[in-house]
């Protein structure tokens, strides 16, 4: 009998144990996840009124500029800009220079290199339309 209670006890300790031991891992997820796009200027689905200078991306970490593109097509689908112009203070960020644009829809691509190691590749749309 105590033999059997003795050996519950233990099975509750380690199972405490290895909640406490993961505890940290579950928490810090986050920070060992990919990059991913937070906010992009203009916006996905944004109108704005006149012509943006450039476009801003910033990720959910670190990216790596060199090994990074981003591409402003036009409504006729043809490449109007493209690089990645990035900050060493601001590694989450990059942006690329925009030529002046007419009213109409506009294509956002990004293929960047995250610090991590992979690459994330993604697409928007906004509308410049000086209604």
């Amino acid at each position: 009998m105590k033999n059997s209670f003795l050996n519950s006890n233990h099975k509750i300790f380690r199972s405490i144990l290895f909640f406490v031991a993961i505890a940290p891992w579950t928490v810090c997820a986050p920070a060992f996840a990919h990059s991913f796009l937070v906010e992009a200027t203009p916006s996905s689905k944004d109108h704005v009124a006149a012509s943006p200078k450039f476009v801003k991306l910033r990720f959910g970490g670190g990216v790596e500029p060199a090994y990074s593109k981003l591409t402003i097509e036009g409504p006729d689908g043809k490449t109007l800009a493209e690089g990645a112009i990035g900050v060493p203070e601001k590694d989450r960020e990059l942006s690329v220079n925009a030529p002046e644009l007419s009213p109409g829809k506009y294509t956002v691509r990004y293929r960047v290199l995250s610090k991590d190691g992979h690459i994330v590749e993604g697409n928007y749309e906004f509308t410049v339309d000086p209604k």
